[in-house]
């Protein structure tokens, strides 16, 4: 069974970058048994989970958890498979700076 890790990196707060980054990771053969999409959402999870609590000061030992992001070549368990795809419809609203 193949694993791959990667850090959390603030490009992941885009869908479209997961995307890449999922596509990529298959392509050079580092994870054979998922989905570039099920790698995306994954990848999305982590970092969102990780800037939310490093944004609100909570939760640091989840914080701890989200990074790096260590995806294993069969997937996950049903339930993270379940948060990962419901964290997916999450829209991120970046704030507007008042000029």
């Amino acid at each position: 069974m193949k694993t791959y890790s990667l850090p959390v990196e603030r490009r992941f707060l885009s869908r479209s970058e997961c995307l890449a980054e999922g596509r990529r990771i298959i392509r050079e053969g580092y994870i054979e048994c998922m989905t570039y999409r099920q790698i995306a959402r994954e990848i999305y999870f982590h970092t969102l989970v990780y800037y939310v609590c490093d944004r609100y000061n909570i939760a640091p030992r989840l914080r701890e958890h989200a990074d790096p992001i260590d995806l294993c070549d069969d997937g996950d368990t049903r339930l993270r498979r379940a948060a990962f795809a419901a964290s997916w419809m999450i829209p991120v609203i970046r704030s507007r700076r008042k000029k």
